[in-house]
């Protein structure tokens, strides 16, 4: 005899396993997302530099709370930051130098895009002057490799 919890629990997973088929088509959903580095440009005015970054997914799924992290150059400070992203803190005497910006970007949909501008100081000469950025989200991405791209300054 099973218990109550136990008949409820099956018929959920029984319910599960059938909503993962397209109705009538018999194939089963990816659930998964390819978070990918569309565009990195980094652009030079006076004296700062402008970045500039696309996110794009797809698919068959939306990737859900996607995040991305931007890998500051030694030295680069924050002059503004896009919607949603925050800067890491820098050292006591000097808080406007960063090692990274993370935003948060939400959900994008299958073959969408998001969109993210910063403006960072020139690094002092003589510094390295590369700078990453690395998408990801919590959905499974069956090509992690293209969620990274790297960029020499002007």
């Amino acid at each position: 005899m099973h218990s109550p919890n136990r008949a409820h629990a099956l018929v959920i997973l029984v319910a599960l396993a059938a909503s993962s088929f397209h109705a009538g088509a018999g194939q089963q959903l990816n659930w998964q997302a390819d978070v990918q580095i569309r565009t990195l440009e980094v652009t030079r005015a006076k004296t700062a530099l402008s970045v500039r970054v696309v996110v794009y997914t797809e698919d068959d799924d939306e990737a859900r709370d996607v995040r991305l992290l931007v890998l500051l150059p030694v030295g680069a400070g924050i002059q503004r930051l896009g919607a949603g992203c925050v800067a890491s803190s820098g050292p006591p005497m000097v808080p406007a130098l960063r090692a990274t910006v993370t935003c948060e970007l939400g959900s994008i949909a299958d073959r969408a895009f998001h969109e993210v501008v910063l403006t960072i100081s020139r690094p002092p000469e003589g510094t390295p002057t590369r700078l990453g950025v690395f998408a990801y989200s919590s959905t499974p991405d069956p090509r992690p490799a293209n969620n990274f791209a790297e960029r020499v300054l002007p």
